[in-house]
């Protein structure tokens, strides 16, 4: 297993493991909304973004495990890997730390310069996606099956 691929798995349990420790937090803010009679702040914009950023957080730690045990079978070489990686990392940090953040302002009008930003990072995610998609599809077109590339150690 080369260090990349090492690399998106310890960084995809990473990302597991803060979602569930911050999933403990949320669970706690619910109990107490409920516990205190305010029902209306289960759908407040705060809890929604909240949950979408706890579950983004678990997908995109699944996504970068995913990648790490693809990237043996893909025809991409190790500079478009390293791309998909950054542009990974780019959605994963937009879909937790930014959409944390955005949870605690609401957006001022059709221009909103944090959603814009999450946009843009979630586009390299689709990206790095399509290119593992071809990555994994050449492999399949050129040999006929899909066996993983000898590694070097």
């Amino acid at each position: 297993m080369t260090k990349l691929a090492l690399g998106n798995m310890i960084g995809g349990f990473g990302l597991i493991f803060l979602a569930s420790s911050g999933g403990f937090f949320l669970a706690q803010y619910r109990l107490e909304a409920h516990l205190g009679s305010r029902p209306e702040e289960f759908l407040s914009w705060w809890m929604m973004l909240q949950k979408s950023a706890h579950a983004h957080t678990n997908l995109f730690g699944m996504l970068h495990i995913l990648f790490a045990l693809t990237f043996p079978y893909s025809l991409c070489n190790k500079g478009t890997q390293i791309l998909q990686t950054v542009f990974l990392s780019a959605g994963s940090f937009a879909m937790s730390v930014l959409l944390l953040l955005r949870a605690t302002h609401l957006p001022r009008g059709l221009y909103d310069p944090l959603g814009i930003l999450i946009g843009v990072a979630l586009s390299a995610t689709l990206v790095a996606l399509v290119l593992q998609i071809i990555g994994l599809s050449m492999k399949l077109h050129r040999t006929g099956r899909i066996e993983p590339r000898s590694s070097k150690r």
